[in-house]
């Protein structure tokens, strides 16, 4: 049996319970999770008219919740992908229960995943595993 990578996850959600129940199912799975209300502790986020200042990503995975304060997972991936964020875009996921049709089609061509909810935690941790598959092993990570 091979040892599943640990990765470090970045999760955004206003909601205490998801945060938690994320929390604890992919540290269980080995991972470090970073868990956040919303995306102002982000450099892309509090830098307002620049590039990621960061060398290497911040973490392999990004998980963010769609309606947050301060400003929607939506237009958060969209500042990410402006702003030279250094995760790639396979390796972030939106979950949300209201998004449209075409908020999704806008989400998934920036190449990120969708997970409507309620959704299956099987499948959300089925994705984080296909995302560790393509991070390299010696993959470095900017110091937070």
């Amino acid at each position: 049996m091979t040892q599943q990578k640990k990765l470090r996850i970045i999760i955004f959600d206003d909601d205490s319970n998801i945060r938690s129940m994320l929390e604890l199912a992919l540290s269980a799975m080995g991972h470090q999770v970073l868990t956040y209300e919303n995306p102002t502790i982000c450099k892309v986020y509090s830098k307002s008219d620049s590039q990621c200042p960061q060398e290497f990503p911040c973490a392999d995975i990004v998980i963010t919740d769609n309606m947050m304060p301060k400003m929607s997972g939506v237009d958060y991936l969209t500042l990410m992908n402006e702003r030279g964020c250094k995760i790639k875009m396979t390796n972030k996921a939106l979950i949300s229960a209201g998004l449209t049709d075409e908020q999704v089609k806008y989400v998934e061509s920036l190449g990120c995943r969708y997970f409507r909810k309620p959704f299956k935690l099987s499948e959300l941790t089925a994705w984080v595993k296909k995302c560790a598959e393509n991070i390299p092993d010696n993959g470095e990570l900017a110091k937070l």
